[in-house]
């Protein structure tokens, strides 16, 4: 080997690998951060659609009884 070869120096090199270390468990957190609030949002997601599914439901419910209710008074002022 000769003497102008540049080679990075052992503490160089170590430096730069916990560096990428670091960065690596860094990454590895974010990811886990954003799994989590990922499984979050579809349970809340989930949630929300069941009580839409609900509501809409009891909407439908509802717009039986109103319309049973307006057909009542329909027949009760053809038979005045």
């Amino acid at each position: 080997m000769n003497s102008y070869s540049v080679e990075p120096s052992s503490t160089a090199l170590s430096t730069k690998v916990q560096s990428l270390d670091s960065s690596i468990k860094e990454l590895i957190a974010l990811c886990d951060k954003l799994f989590e609030e990922n499984e979050s949002y579809k349970n809340s997601n989930q949630q929300l659609m069941l009580e839409r599914s609900e509501l809409q439901s009891k909407n439908d419910k509802v717009r039986g009884q109103v319309e049973a209710m307006v057909d009542r008074l329909k027949a009760m002022e053809k038979g005045s």
